[in-house]
């Protein structure tokens, strides 16, 4: 036991010095492991907080979702998702608008549907100005942005169940602020001292436990799925997309007033984006797509094709893709097209489910 104990601590030393001289002497800069790409700013005006966020620029990271194997992000030096390919000038740009579903959450950028057009699509650069939880109003934003230092020929804009709560209650526009934000403060946690001497002189270390995690992270999503413990494919109400088959609860963030008052409010930016496209000689495509819970309980209550479809009238789009009766027709044919189309316990996309929006895509150009 003594020779063990011995063993064992020899060897803690000689790992921690052998760690202080790679942190101090071999790797000298900063050791930049990441889960995401995203940089909060907070706002206080008249005693009221405001957050904002948007993509870090020249940013590498390893996602995780609780589903799906850890995935690879990067954003360009403008702070958007992309496969790290080139633009190349003499091409013509295409912009993709939306939130998550546009950005490619759980999926590499390869598997999402911006990603999956850029590969089959030879003679333009595609922009993915998607961000997570992103809703009309920073849509208009991103895109004029976008606008003043780039030409565009299309774009297109995914509308999302989530836009409604995003117009109802969580962005909002203050006039101290150029940008649309959220009424809340981003907290930050404070580094302590001792976490920026780990930081400093154990990159091997952390380096090590990142993978580590990842790597676990994988097997055990592998393992569940071998074992069959994730639950069988079931559609269970959310609280995004509810308002197309339930009424609405007294107690809900999102009510029948504030619910009226966010879609004049998604119109109304819809309405912009047309009229800012059109002015940069751009043609708008509005993209549309069901949720599991939307598939199988219907829109008897609010029907979301229907009110897309008039904003595509409105905004005299060029054309709406409708993919619900792409994605019925698979929920009718395959008994399994929750996981076919859908990341398990999720309402985001698989590589199968981004193909079929992708496909869709492409038919336009």
């Amino acid at each position: 036991m003594k020779n063990i104990f011995l063993l064992f601590v020899t060897s803690l030393i000689f790992y921690t010095v052998t760690d202080l001289i790679f942190s101090n002497y071999i790797f000298k800069k900063e050791l930049n492991l990441k889960y995401d790409c995203f940089d909060y700013k907070n706002y206080t005006f008249s005693n009221n907080d405001y957050h904002d966020y948007k993509l870090l620029k020249n940013c590498k990271a390893i996602e995780k979702q609780r589903t799906v194997k850890p995935y690879k992000v990067l954003t360009d030096h403008n702070g958007y998702r992309f496969s790290g390919k080139k633009k190349e000038p003499n091409k013509q740009n295409v912009v993709f608008l939306g939130d998550s579903f546009t950005y490619g959450l759980g999926v590499k950028f390869e598997d999402s549907f911006p990603g999956i057009v850029e590969d089959k699509i030879e003679n333009y650069n595609i922009f993915n100005l998607g961000v997570p939880s992103y809703g009309t109003q920073k849509y208009y934003y991103t895109l004029n942005e976008f606008l003043k230092k780039n030409k565009v020929s299309k774009v297109f804009l995914t509308l999302d169940f989530t836009d409604v709560s995003d117009a109802a209650y969580r962005w909002i526009k203050n006039e101290n602020i150029d940008t649309p934000v959220i009424n809340s403060k981003r907290l930050k946690k404070d580094i302590s001292s001792w976490k920026k001497f780990k930081n400093s002189n154990f990159k091997g270390t952390r380096y090590i436990i990142f993978y580590l995690r990842n790597s676990a992270r994988y097997l055990k999503i592998k393992f569940y799925t071998y074992m069959n413990f994730f639950n069988k494919e079931k559609a269970l109400p959310t609280q995004y997309a509810f308002f197309t088959y339930e009424d609405f609860k007294k107690n809900s963030k999102l009510n029948e007033k504030n619910f009226t008052k966010s879609l004049k409010i998604i119109e109304k930016n819809v309405l912009d984006i047309s009229a800012l496209t059109k002015k940069n000689g751009a043609d708008l495509y509005i993209i549309i797509l069901p949720w599991p819970d939307t598939l199988v309980f219907g829109q008897d209550k609010f029907n979301w094709e229907n009110f897309s479809k008039d904003m595509c009238s409105k905004s005299n789009c060029s054309k709406l893709i409708n993919l619900f009766d792409n994605f019925r027709e698979i929920k009718e044919k395959n008994e399994n097209w929750a996981g076919l189309i859908y990341i398990k316990d999720d309402v985001h996309l698989t590589k199968f489910g981004n193909n079929l929006v992708a496909d869709r895509i492409i038919n336009e150009f």
